[in-house]
């Protein structure tokens, strides 16, 4: 035996390079290796979800998603594709109503379409409690977010259709009184509009809802303010060709408009136009003719101060 040993040590001192390239090799070969399955890479926001039995809801649900790390080749981490292809499911067998449930996450709970490894979850367990599962017919009602334009109120929604079948944990259900649309936002609107619109889920317990969308109306109204323009001049619109003189008295009228107040405050006194209408005078003589007004969109007349104005035309 020991002659043996003695000969092999006197074969390896004699082919040291070939032990070098022995060593090399194996060190390269390695190196291989822990580049090809060695990448790492943390998933963010895997679903966690719950596999419960017929008649049977979540009541409570610790983490709603996870993050999983995942230890594998370069190839199949390119495939992880940001966790859209993954889900954590947790079954649960002979539930009692009510019991706090704990499972440590493992890959055993895992749907991975790839060949990595999940190395580890956070959090690393889950906690549930189960309840018997219900069913009633809840009021929709649309929430709301943004900002209406000054003077524009909401005069009254109204959802399509008005009601919609949840079914959850009982538990859940007997606290509800109505189940709420996604917000729907409400800068710069201006008149009333119609939107389809997902109800929203409640945050606590797995709810199901049928329909998932609805139709909703929402009917604007405009509050009108009122202001008064003074010193309006007043225009005389005659014939084409007129040469006679025309005189008026007064030559300038005052007005009360009404309209959205921000409309109101963005409106200058010269794009108001006030005249009467002379064109159809044969005789020279004294008149009393009505002022017209004419007043920028979404704007109107209240009074005019004179209402009527005195015009002598002379030849």
């Amino acid at each position: 035996m020991k002659n043996s040993f003695s000969r092999f040590w006197k074969f390896l001192a004699g082919e040291k390079w070939l032990l070098l390239l022995c060593l090399v090799l194996g060190f390269l070969s390695w190196q291989g290796i822990r580049k090809n399955t060695g990448f790492e890479v943390s998933v963010p926001g895997v679903a966690v979800e719950v596999d419960v039995p017929e008649g049977w809801a979540v009541l409570e649900k610790s983490v709603n998603d996870v993050s999983i790390l995942f230890r594998g080749a370069r190839e199949d981490i390119r495939y992880l594709d940001n966790g859209r292809q993954l889900r954590v499911v947790v079954p649960v067998s002979d539930p009692v109503a009510g019991e706090e449930l704990h499972f440590k996450l493992s890959e055993k709970f895992l749907q991975n379409p790839t060949a990595t490894k999940a190395v580890r979850f956070s959090p690393p367990e889950i906690f549930v409690r189960l309840d018997r599962e219900g069913e009633r017919l809840l009021p929709v009602k649309a929430a709301i977010s943004g900002t209406l334009p000054e003077g524009v109120e909401v005069d009254r929604i109204v959802c399509t259709p008005a009601s919609v079948r949840v079914s959850g944990a009982e538990q859940v259900l007997d606290k509800m009184q109505n189940i709420r649309t996604e917000a729907v936002n409400l800068d710069a609107r201006q008149i009333s509009f119609k939107e389809s619109v997902q109800v929203a889920l409640p945050q606590s317990g797995r709810i199901k809802v049928d329909p998932a969308w609805v139709t909703v109306d929402f009917f604007l109204v405009q509050h009108n303010g009122t202001q008064e323009f003074d010193n309006i001049p007043v225009r005389i619109l005659s014939a084409p060709g007129e040469t006679r003189i025309m005189t008026l008295s007064p030559q300038a009228v005052k007005i009360e408009v009404t309209g959205p107040k921000d409309r109101i405050e963005q409106m200058r006194t010269a794009e108001v136009f006030a005249y009467v209408n002379c064109a159809d005078l044969q005789e020279s003589t004294s008149y009393d003719l009505p002022v017209a007004i004419h007043l920028p969109s979404g704007l109107k007349l209240v009074k005019a101060v004179p209402a009527a104005i005195h015009v002598d035309i002379e030849n």
